[in-house]
């Protein structure tokens, strides 16, 4: 079959056509020339000052032509925006030129499908018209062309200082903590002192946190949960139905008022809390903790790790033995797990552990070394233990007791430790006297062989301590080893476990709570060390969804009685934020390792605080994969600090390039902070302070904040938008202290105001607020795009496809047109378009759709790099990077770029998804930008809304062919996120320049071949290839398997490179042992345990082998992907870093319904498919409800009128975030009284809803609720004389929610904190805040900090002369009345502030209420 073509595609050309390809030739060599003369003065310029604009041009050198080959010419492109200008308007350049080969190309080379298609001139066309985007709409050439001319001055390089500065922050912070956690332990012992008497001998208040109220609780993102701050709650005794230990006492008021002024004071501190020695765990703020397997609510077993960490350091060994004999009951064994994973959660990095199961037989766990042996308690070694005991069944016969207390104690004498706990969980049926007898000879003949001292505790399930019976006398001897009472001769002195009767889960936690006693009491502390800080390892918070590490002290009395411990928790992200956010000019990085080796923190492994999913241990060898470094591995560790460097790729001839490390290790937990230099021959500049300010009306991203005559806000879908100029906004990165600005939420007024005045001071004797270096200047740059970006909105004829326009410098530092309000969260460096852009310079990169946060239904971004400045304008990709540029496009924009490109392609209807010619451009992954799939309305809505579409699902036929040739034009491969613990399987596409990949000839695939045509060409500066299929027939069937729901691979025990699969991803095989699961001494790796500093081949093998399978070992033929992966570390591939997902910002409900549309879109002026494809806000309606039945008059219309081209379709956004309208036309709608009446009726209810919410708040503040426990009753203050709800006015600002007074108080507030509390004067006033700049000072901009009205993290009164790095610091006052109430609500979620009387953009709204009588 042939195509419809023009007949006159080649041919026919006009003289007025001819001078227009000549005359722009002739203007390129005129600027080729100019270039070199600008290039041979190059030497004469200033390297701190750029000279005036100049005439000159950007070599691209990334098109893939070389232009030192014969026949062909380097790729040209115009840099001067005047000559732009001039030649534009004189029509004769439509966009940015290229010099191509020239010659006309063969039938072989160019028309490859049956009717003629020139697909090298329609790439050339394409990539021509995709830089002249790039150029006009995102502002490259004028973006590249400011950078140019602004002046920039040479850095000295200070990797050396830059990292001792990362570890002394690290310490600050910690000393910081520890002077907190000291106060603490002192109040707590002086309080002790005080009320001991009483505490122990009256009933104290027990407050569980399972039973507080919904009403109480609160999202918090910094919490990751919902929480009140102005509540603590306790666990570990259930729901207080259950009688409490003797001993038992409660933290005492003052130390719950010392959390909350702690967070206060701190607010990146996550949780606070006292665990006492009966098994009290309060923790603050309130919120209800998950629960372990089978237990009940209040039986949660956070932090009980922290605590034996904390009371004893030198870890213990134990071995878990299950009874699961037919005598167990479904009940029982519910139990018995509970207690197991209650054990598994006290256990540390210095713990061993075994876990055995007996009936008639022994079960164990599959991995070698936890057979017959106890293993140290890492994160896959915990893992296994719970999942074995997970799969734990009964089984139909009798319990060997005998076998299975001779196998754990031949565990336990496997090991050369001094002592272990065997924890036995059974029943304890036993048939005679004579048994137990038998028994108990057994044991004491084994006990009396091994060294090992051995206590042993049992769990009798079911059983009641102080009810006689044969099962109760069996297990107690075993506890006692009462030896004597069988007359069985022991020479060893009896060791005295616990013997503990359950029947059911509730009270398994204060049990396991001081199991390990009978053992080894907590060590009395050495002289001088009472106060010494013990710092846990990383892990997960289940509560919080986020990695921590937990500080913590031992709380003893004067006469050394223990009282418990105290302990704080911090996000890992905030210890690592000056590795995470360190930036550099010139190719450095940052990473950080604990003292085994495995990466805490790294470039590839994202930000902390996006983390989803626990850090699995990864070696640094996994992620530093430069050939060598395990020859200087040891050295991170064996010595304090240093430098050293490795040699690269070979760069400018037979130089190398040198990878330099330098390292500094921390004396408090042994981290050590590395920044790696990449040595490419560059020099490091930034931009000079000499750079003017910038411009005293431009505007911050907080439109809320202002008043409308410095902006007028709109609605720009589903964002707050402005159309008066771009928003300049800063991420967290661009603070000294980032993550204090996230624990804090929104800016506040003072904030802006400081900001904004300290970026536009052109006097510099402003104080910094806590900025970084280089964020005045680059904010200063990148501002000067406003005007370009505005004036392009208004006049350029692609402004009804772009959706927005934005920039972003590494600084952290964005600008957005139409200026947005963003979310605070919202980092521009993590997401795709930018890593994108990064990894491609100099290239236009197009991203695959996705959907886009702000409401503007599925779009592409395009993105750009732009250089540092040169004076002569001369540029290549191995240049530093200055910003991105990025646009957001429509999804059918570039699907209309080819329909216009090739008439071919659309057919007689464009939304035909059985077209015989298929058009459609791919990334350089598979993944797809623009195809007829895309227009398919079932992609509207559906699990994959957020999976991009890849060219092997919708192009199965093609992707397998594409495999199977020796060329490789399609391959696939697979590659380690060890830091998740998974693998990923991905494509790479790459297809020549100047080259057209199509079937072979004479080729035979089958029935398929007769059928597809297809042709592929890279387009020119671009990650894009063009694609066109000939399809003249149905060939055979074709499966890529491919999963909608997730990106889970549906078979990981296969992988195959040809196997033609979506991409996905599959969980790594992670082995306890570090090596297979069956012992196999042939096994090429080693099974001995390796030091942190082995720096041998073999040592970075046995790191690799774990994550891997022996079955692909000892001969067994390995598949072609993992013959890349089963190679050493240095060899290994690593996935790149994953980008963030976009960030949506959530408004108060009915607020942007009250806003003008930013841009009125007329959609009913478009009246063909074509016109309509792309423009923003309109879809073409063509299909009725159902989903498959033609509209009668199909239309273009309101997307969300006719999602997907369906009308009343589903919408692809969550349900309650669709987009709003986007202008006023409602297609004849708008006499339809309904909508007025239905507001109506919806405002009444909602005002009721909230006097009804509010009426019961206040209510509740002054009677009991049927639905509060007794124990959660308000109770007086030790600070008060009156009771807890009798709240003075001072309280107001921390009380008053729903404008009802003080009367509400106690609703919000039923263990409320007193205010009236302060810190004992002189206690940790005058202390560090922790914080380093991070940054010189011999050009530090005038870095002091300023007053930020309340920022948290700063002072809230400083002179201009405090520094940043003083250790003079204060807390900031506690907030007002109206602070307090914004605090309530989502902190990462930009919200309006409450109406003031002299506020901007107050929006009053009338409301009518229509009365409809019934009839």
């Amino acid at each position: 079959m042939r195509t419809s073509a023009p007949p006159t595609v080649c041919s026919g050309r006009s003289t007025a056509a001819l001078l227009t390809t000549l005359l722009p030739l002739t203007v390129s060599l005129l600027v080729w020339a100019s270039q070199s003369q600008a290039q041979e003065s190059r030497a004469d310029v200033a390297t701190n000052t750029s000279s005036s604009r100049a005439v000159g041009a950007v070599q691209n050198v990334s098109d893939g032509i070389d232009a030192t080959q014969p026949g062909s010419k380097p790729v040209i492109y115009v840099n001067n925006p005047q000559l732009l200008r001039e030649m534009q308007e004189q029509s004769l350049l439509h966009h940015t030129f290229r010099l191509s080969a020239g010659g006309v190309p063969s039938k072989e080379e160019d028309g490859v499908l049956e009717g003629g298609v020139p697909l090298l001139e329609r790439s050339a066309t394409l990539g021509s018209q995709l830089r002249h985007l790039a150029n006009n709409e995102l502002g490259v050439t004028h973006m590249q062309a400011t950078f140019d001319e602004l002046p920039y001055s040479n850095l000295e390089r200070k990797e050396e200082e830059t990292v001792k500065e990362m570890v002394q922050s690290l310490e600050r912070k910690f000393s910081l903590y520890s002077r907190l956690l000291t106060e603490m332990c002192e109040m707590l012992e002086e309080q002790f002192a005080l009320d001991g008497p009483r505490l122990e001998r009256e009933a104290q208040e027990y407050r569980p946190c399972c039973l507080i109220p919904d009403n109480y609780l609160e999202y918090k993102s910094h919490f990751g949960t919902r929480v009140n701050e102005e509540l603590w709650c306790d666990t570990g005794f259930g729901s207080g139905d259950h009688l409490l230990p003797d001993d038992f006492f409660v933290a005492p008021y003052n130390l719950t008022e010392m959390f909350a002024l702690n967070l206060r004071r701190y607010p990146t501190i996550k949780w606070q809390y006292f665990m006492s020695t009966p098994g009290l765990h309060t923790e603050y703020p309130a919120h209800r903790p998950g629960t372990s397997l089978g237990s009940d609510c209040g039986q949660s077993s956070r932090h009980r790790h922290v605590y034996e960490g904390t009371l004893r350091p030198r870890g213990r060994n134990i071995v878990l033995l299950y009874d699961l004999g037919e005598a167990l009951t479904p009940r029982l064994l519910l139990t018995a797990k509970a207690i197991g994973h209650q054990v598994v959660s006290t256990l540390t990095l210095q713990d061993n552990i075994a876990v055995v199961g007996v009936a008639g037989n022994v079960a164990r766990p599959a991995a070698a070394c936890m057979r017959s042996a106890m293993t140290p308690a890492t994160h896959d070694v915990k893992q296994t233990a719970r999942h074995f005991m997970d799969f734990l069944e009964i089984q139909n016969e009798p319990t060997n007791h005998t076998l299975g207390l001779m196998t754990a104690l031949n565990i336990i004498s496997q090991s050369a430790n001094s002592s272990a706990l065997l924890v036995y969980v059974s029943r304890g049926v036993v048939s005679s006297q004579h048994q137990v007898h038998t028994i108990m000879s057994s044991l004491a003949s084994m006990l009396d062989i091994i060294k090992t001292r051995v206590v042993i505790s049992t769990f009798g399930l079911g059983l009641l301590k102080h009810e006689f019976s044969l099962e109760e006398q069996f297990l107690a001897a075993l506890t006692k080893q009462d030896f004597k009472m069988f007359d069985i001769e022991y020479s060893k002195y009896p060791e005295t476990g616990k013997f503990v009767g359950l029947d059911s889960t509730l009270n398994v936690s204060p049990f396991i709570h001081n199991m390990y006693d009978v053992v080894e009491e907590p060590p009395m502390p050495k002289e001088g060390a009472l106060r010494n800080l013990v710092i846990s390892d990383p892990y997960w918070d289940d509560d919080s969804s986020e990695t921590v590490v937990s500080l913590s002290k031992i709380v003893r009395t004067e006469e050394g009685r223990l009282l418990g411990m105290i302990g704080i928790d911090l996000p890992l992200a905030n210890l690592l934020e000056d590795v995470t956010h360190f930036t550099s000019p010139a190719h450095s990085y940052a990473f950080v390792m604990d003292a085994q080796g495995n990466v805490l923190g790294h470039p590839k492994l994202g930000r902390p605080e996006s983390w989803t999913l626990p850090l699995v241990p990864t070696d640094v060898m996994l992620l530093e994969q430069t050939p060598g470094l395990n020859s200087i591995r040891g050295e991170f560790f064996s010595t304090h600090s240093g430098h050293t460097f490795l040699h690269g790729r070979a760069h400018k001839g037979d130089q190398l390039d040198k990878l330099h490390y330098w390292w500094h290790q921390s004396e408090s937990n042994g981290w050590v902070m590395v920044v790696a230099w990449h040595d490419s021959g560059l020099p490091r500049r930034r931009l000079s302070r000499s750079v003017r300010p910038l411009p005293p009306t431009a505007l911050f991203h907080r439109l809320d904040l202002l008043s409308p005559s410095e902006a007028r806000v709109c609605r720009h879908f589903n964002q707050m938008a402005t159309l008066d100029g771009s928003t300049l906004f800063l991420s967290v990165g661009s603070y000294v202290s980032p993550l204090s600005q996230l624990a804090s939420g929104v800016e506040s007024l003072g904030a802006v105001q400081s900001i904004t005045a300290y970026l536009s001071d052109n006097t510099q004797l402003i104080a910094n607020p806590g900025l970084r270096l280089g964020v005045r200047t680059d904010a200063t740059a990148l501002y000067q795009i406003s005007d370009f970006w505005k004036k392009q909105h208004e006049d350029s004829d692609l402004s009804k496809y772009i959706v927005r326009r934005y920039a972003a410098a590494s600084s952290g530092v964005a600008i957005m047109y139409p200026g947005t309000l963003l979310d605070r969260s919202f980092d521009p460096r993590s997401q795709s378009w930018y890593l994108s852009a990064l990894s491609n310079p100099g290239r236009v990169v197009v991203s695959p759709p996705y959907l886009d946060p702000g409401g503007a239904g599925y779009i592409t971004t395009a993105s750009h790099t732009v250089y540092q400045g040169e004076s002569a304008a001369m540029h290549s990709p191995a240049d530093p990077v200055a910003a991105v540029l990025a646009a957001d496009f429509t999804v059918g924009y570039f699907y209309k770029i080819l329909l216009d490109l090739e008439p071919a392609c659309g057919g007689d209807d464009i939304f035909d998804q059985e077209r015989k010619v298929r058009c459609f451009l791919v990334n350089s992954e598979g993944y797809l930008v623009a195809h007829p799939s895309l227009l398919d309305p079932t992609r509207s809505s559906g699990p994959s809304v957020n999976i991009p579409p890849h060219i092997t699902h919708q192009e199965p036929v093609l992707s397998m062919e594409l495999l199977g040739r020796a060329e490789g034009w399609l391959t696939k491969a697979s590659c380690g996120r060890w830091w998740h613990g998974a693998s990923e399987r991905h494509y790479s596409l790459q297809v020549p320049a100047n080259q057209v990949v199509t079937l072979p000839a004479g080729s035979n695939q089958g029935d398929n071949s007769p059928c597809l045509q297809y042709a592929l060409v890279s387009v020119p500066s671009t990650n894009l290839i063009l694609t066109i299929i000939n399809q003249t027939c149905s060939p055979s069937v074709a499966f890529c398997p491919c999963s909608m729901d997730d990106r889970l691979c549906l078979n990981c025990q296969l992988v195959e490179a040809g196997a033609c699969e979506c991409p996905c991803e599959c969980p790594l095989s992670s082995h306890p042992c570090g090596d297979s699961f069956e012992e196999d001494k042939s096994y090429p790796w080693s099974t001995e345990s390796s030091s942190p500093t082995n720096d041998t081949k073999d040592s970075t093998n046995r790191i690799w082998q774990t994550y891997f399978d022996k079955s692909f070992g000892n001969g067994q033929p390995v598949p072609q992907v993992l013959e890349l992966t089963t190679q050493p570390p240095d060899l290994a591939p690593t996935c790149h870093r994953v980008p963030e997902p976009p960030v949506s910002l959530q408004y108060s409900i009915g607020l942007l319904a009250h806003l003008d549309s930013c841009v009125a879109v007329s959609c009913s002026l478009h009246a063909t498919p074509t016109a309509c494809l792309g423009v923003i806000g309109c879809v073409w309606c063509y299909l009725n409800g159902d989903g498959s039945s033609l509209l009668g008059h199909p239309h273009c219309t309101e997307a969300h009128h006719c999602y997907g081209g369906i009308v009343g379709g589903p919408s692809p956004y969550p349900h309650g975030l669709a987009t709003l309208p986007h202008s006023d036309n409602t297609h004849g709608d708008s006499g339809n009284p309904i909508g007025p009446v239905a507001g109506g009726v919806m405002a009444v209810f909602l005002v009721i809803a909230v006097a009804v919410y509010c009426y019961r708040q206040h209510v509740g503040s002054t009677s009991n609720s049927l639905y509060t426990p007794a124990s959660l009753h308000p109770q007086p203050s030790i600070y008060q004389s009156q009771p807890a709800h009798d709240i003075d006015a001072g309280d107001d600002d921390l009380l008053d929610v729903c404008g009802v007074g003080a009367g509400a108080a106690a609703a919000v507030s039923p263990y409320r904190m007193n205010p009236g509390y302060r810190r004992p004067p002189g206690v940790a006033d005058s202390s560090d805040q922790g914080y380093s700049t991070m940054t010189p000072h011999d050009d530090s901009e005038n870095l002091n900090y300023t007053d930020l009205g309340g920022l948290v993290g700063l002072p809230a009164s400083h002179t201009v002369d405090d520094g940043p790095s003083s250790s003079g610091w204060s807390p900031p006052p506690s907030p007002g009345c109206q602070e307090r109430r914004g605090s309530l609500l989502e902190p990462s979620h930009t919200l309006l502030a409450p109406a003031k009387r002299n506020g901007p953009n107050i929006i009053q709204v009338p409301v009518t209420v229509h009365m409809v009588d019934s009839v």
